[in-house]
């Protein structure tokens, strides 16, 4: 596919806000932007799959989008939301492995994927390039970490009083304020979560408003947070 001289320059121009790709010289912006390739998805559209192969990097241009597993009996535990400069499967595009997560469009978004064995080759030319994608997959071996203490070490009642200091007045995105999704992100079912919301509720420490959860008692709810 030819690409235009309008669409080289948009996708130079895409480049330069991509973080990982920031040490990258003009001369290999040039040489990679005829390979970039545009998506645009519609939120709740499916992006990447879970198991299957990885055939290109994708970053997110504009957007927000949900990373996801799900277990052999249906749970699903969110693993991140990803916006602007992100890249959605870096691992996968490493080791030439499968997809590790399934991905989906929390919001309308728009995509930017480079192929792996051009990516591959940017990386045995460029040192700086590598380090910096040693230095993202360092980042991620740290949430990752911190995500699997808060699992192992906080009961469900902390997780959930965190999660609700963290996101509860947050007007974007509303649609995370199902119990399902609510259940999704701290790592439990949806009916521990209904159970703990009214138990909140009845002690005055949130008040659901419109879509919205409301904290009401932010010092009781840290207290509940730190698991006293």
């Amino acid at each position: 596919m030819r690409v235009t001289e309008s669409g080289m320059t948009s996708n130079i121009e895409t480049l330069t806000t991509l973080p990982l790709l920031k040490e990258l010289d003009d001369g290999a912006r040039l040489r990679l932007a005829p390979h970039i390739l545009h998506r645009t998805r519609s939120a709740g559209e499916l992006i990447l799959l879970e198991g299957e192969p990885c055939e290109a990097i994708y970053f997110v241009a504009r957007g927000l989008v949900r990373l996801r597993q799900f277990s052999q009996e249906g749970r699903t535990h969110v693993l991140a939301y990803l916006g602007p400069g992100e890249s959605l499967n870096l691992a996968a595009c490493l080791d030439g492995g499968l997809n590790m997560a399934t991905v989906d469009a929390w919001t309308d978004v728009e995509l930017a994927a480079i192929p792996t064995r051009q990516f591959e080759a940017l990386l045995r030319e460029y040192p700086a390039l590598s380090v910096s994608v040693a230095r993202q997959l360092a980042a991620e071996v740290r949430r990752l970490s911190a995500m699997a203490k808060e699992l192992a070490l906080h009961p469900v009642s902390s997780r959930l009083a965190r999660f609700l200091l963290s996101n509860a007045e947050e007007d974007y995105p509303r649609r995370l304020w199902t119990q399902d999704a609510i259940a999704a992100n701290i790592g439990t079912v949806r009916d521990v979560v209904g159970r703990l919301l009214r138990a909140f509720a009845e002690e005055g420490l949130i008040r659901r408003e419109r879509g919205r959860m409301v904290v009401v008692d932010r010092a009781g709810l840290e207290r509940k947070a730190q698991g006293e």
